[in-house]
């Protein structure tokens, strides 16, 4: 889960390569929250058919949304844009054992059948990696990544740039234009892969397993409230860390004191300390709740009728509030 593991290294290119064949076997509309988890928020509607969630918009909290079926929320537009369709097998292995592994969380039985275990703990990997967060952390370590990489080649490594540039065309380069067009061919495989894609499907790809792996690792608690109810947000699976009297999160997995994600109005899974049920008593299911709120990108979702819209609308003010400052700045 390397920070810096968004250069694309020989490992990244021969699976892009791999991939390039299905490059355009994309699935358009792809979910951050899995239907099925989604489902587990969802009750019966009156008006239509189906089972239904309620969405609440932080970006406009006055306004009161219809209910939606699953299938029609938590979803962004190409948020791999390449090759994804193969992707969404993968994440299709782990939804397709959900029911099951839900029914024995509600029956008292999940840490009867370790395979049970198991899918709930890959469940947490798979939307700690399909997510919001993890997209943005990738943009923006790319950025960082690609101007220090380049920055080196101009300064540190200028000797070595121009010696590459004489064996690839057998012309000395020289001057600072010619050495910044020198870098920038020789970053442009990275760049292109960047820019189509290619460089976040393989690195999703790879961090999945590699938080699969670590979170497999660790005991799992499954929270029930003793009083009112969980929530969940466009941003579920939360790394969180308890500094002083404060609660932390979105750090690195391997910086987290626990990972956190609801898996329906009556149960929260943690990792940590031992696989049992717990009680969370009502002061720590407002909490989780906030957190939630405060992670969200845009929307949460409850089941409908959930008495948590005015605590939602509360808290949303101050969302709407920190995320225009951060839009200022």
């Amino acid at each position: 889960m390397n920070a810096r593991s968004t250069v694309a290294g020989s490992g990244d290119l021969n699976r892009i390569a791999e991939l390039t064949p299905e490059a355009s076997a994309n699935v358009r509309h792809q979910h951050v929250i899995s239907q099925v988890l989604l489902r587990e928020f969802a009750t019966p509607s009156k008006r239509v058919s189906g089972r239904h969630v309620q969405p609440y918009d932080l970006r406009h909290p006055e306004r009161r949304l219809k209910t939606r079926a699953p299938r029609g929320v938590a979803q962004i537009e190409n948020f791999v844009p390449f090759a994804s369709a193969s992707l969404e097998d993968t994440w299709g292995e782990v939804e397709r054992e959900l029911p099951d592994a839900f029914a024995a969380v509600k029956a008292g039985d999940a840490f009867n059948d370790p395979h049970i275990g198991t899918v709930l703990r890959d469940l947490i990997a798979l939307h700690y990696v399909r997510s919001q967060h993890y997209r943005e952390l990738f943009h923006r370590l790319f950025a960082e990544t690609y101007q220090e990489q380049r920055r080196w080649l101009l300064t540190n490594g200028a000797l070595r740039l121009q010696a590459a540039a004489l064996e690839r065309t057998g012309l000395y380069t020289t001057g600072p234009q010619g050495l910044a067009a020198r870098a920038d061919e020789l970053l442009d495989v990275m760049m292109t892969t960047y820019r189509n894609g290619s460089l976040l499907r393989v690195r999703i790809e790879d961090n999945f397993g590699k938080a699969r792996q670590l979170i497999s690792r660790s005991p799992l608690e499954i929270l029930e409230p003793e009083e009112g109810e969980f929530l969940i947000g466009d941003n579920p699976a939360l790394t969180v860390r308890h500094h002083d009297d404060k609660l932390l999160y979105s750090m690195a997995l391997g910086d987290a004191h626990s990972t956190v994600l609801p898996i329906g109005p009556r149960h929260m899974l943690a990792l940590g300390p031992a696989d049992r049920y717990a009680a969370a008593a009502k002061a720590d299911v407002d909490r989780m709740n906030v957190l939630q709120i405060k992670a969200s990108r845009r929307y949460v979702y409850t089941r409908p009728g959930s008495p948590l819209a005015p605590m939602i609308r509360e808290v949303s003010h101050h969302w709407l509030a920190d995320h225009n400052e951060i839009a200022s700045e």
